[in-house]
């Protein structure tokens, strides 16, 4: 069961609750003892907040307001829903932070993934042995990997949200709409007319995902649009819906199961590979039969590794944003393959753009590596051939950080 709670504090010291909430093991306390921690030296909290912003870029935790909402044990599939619906094409504001698991190994699952997850588990821990990257293991592991997050945003799209969730099939989704909606009338005593939105993700069906390209009516940045089908895994997906400048529309969670195809990661050795496909095969197995008697728990035994057709649209700066962020060499090898090159060398075509997308190295000739926050290890296969001085084209930037990757079907 999700545990949900309500802070109220100076929207610096709700930030800085997000960067204990996405970085401190889970093993180290709940967010109450988090939140606690960042109250213990308020001044030092606030200094790291700057820090990261300033010196890191993670412009997000500039967007809290003086409450959060804490979701303790969301699954990892219950958090990529709640994150897929805050974005501009859905008309809901908001900001959060979730436990990064490309930082802090899990430790625990719902409790219907049974022994799948116990062998899952087993894989991650083995894979890390071999030092294969967090970010990597994780592809191993269940939707019913139970993580933790914060979330603020104005009441009325709070209630706009919980209204979303509250309609879901998933009894999960449904419990943490009703707790919103319940925070917002118990601390705001705003009674908000209900709304609905414009989209969402649907768990039974075979809808299709229709190929679209991408396309620039003016010569200008507001005039870009996109409309793009991407292919790739649930962890891809989940860096895409967080960013919350695109709508993703993926397709059914009953489709990705019967397709059942996995994406492997590069870093893994032909021991965790074939590990993984065995776990592929129990997930798999696990999800039809839930299937069959139409069970909607499937969905936590689908993997986070597990491939997914989506659409996602886009439009103006929010395009630009993702173009720069995405292709990054520090932004995680996936979703930087799959969205943020494509998407940059599409807007290549346009003379008037190209100082304006692509890499920080490209464009402002600054790189901030190796210096990554956290890890402080150099990840970025650019940085490693230029040293940091990038001064070749664009496309060959792109090319030197693209990384090649793996799928197989069970």
């Amino acid at each position: 069961m999700v545990k949900i709670g309500f802070i109220q504090d100076e929207p610096i010291i709700c930030a800085a609750l997000g960067v204990q909430v996405s970085q401190t093991p889970f093993e180290k306390g709940d967010i109450k003892t988090l939140y606690k921690q960042c109250l213990d030296d308020k001044e030092k909290s606030k200094k790291l907040v700057n820090m990261i912003m300033n010196n890191h870029k993670h412009m997000i935790l500039g967007d809290f307001l003086p409450y959060v909402i804490t979701l303790e044990d969301i699954s990892r599939l219950g958090a990529i829903y709640l994150w897929r619906n805050v974005n501009i094409q859905n008309l809901i504001f908001g900001a959060g932070i979730e436990a990064s698991l490309r930082v802090i190994r899990p430790n625990r699952y719902k409790d219907v993934v049974s022994d799948l997850g116990k062998e899952a588990f087993k894989v991650y821990e083995r894979a890390l042995e071999l030092e294969v990257p967090e970010g990597d293991a994780r592809y191993v592991l269940p939707e019913g990997t139970l993580t933790r997050m914060i979330f603020s945003a104005p009441p009325r799209y709070l209630v706009k949200l919980a209204n979303t969730l509250k309609i879901q099939e998933l009894e999960e989704l449904k419990e943490i709409g009703e707790n919103i909606s319940k925070i917002v009338k118990d601390n705001f005593g705003l009674e908000v007319p209900e709304e609905t939105m414009p989209s969402t993700w649907n768990f039974w069906g075979n809808r299709k995902v229709n190929k679209v390209g991408s396309h620039k009516n003016e010569n200008d940045i507001h005039s870009v649009s996109l409309n793009k089908e991407v292919n790739g895994s649930l962890a891809m997906h989940a860096q895409l819906v967080r960013q919350r400048q695109f709508l993703c529309e993926i397709e059914p969670l009953e489709k990705i199961s019967r397709k059942g195809k996995f994406v492997i990661p590069p870093s893994f050795p032909e021991e965790i590979k074939k590990q993984y496909k065995e776990v592929a095969e129990k997930a798999k197995e696990k999800q039809l039969n839930l299937m069959k008697e139409k069970d909607l728990n499937f969905v936590y035994s689908i993997l986070i590794g597990q491939e997914a057709s989506a659409m996602i649209y886009g439009k103006g700066s929010g395009v630009i944003e993702t173009s720069k962020s995405r292709s990054e060499g520090v932004a995680q090898w996936e979703i930087r393959n799959k969205v943020g090159i494509p998407v940059t060398r599409e807007l290549m075509g346009f003379e008037d753009l190209r100082k304006e997308i692509g890499p920080r190295c490209w464009r402002e000739g600054i790189c901030i590596e190796p210096t990554t926050f956290k890890t402080k290890k150099s990840i970025c296969p650019a940085f490693y051939k230029s040293k940091g001085k990038w001064e070749g084209t664009l496309e060959e930037l792109l090319k030197t950080l693209e990384v090649s990757d793996e799928t197989f079907s069970v």
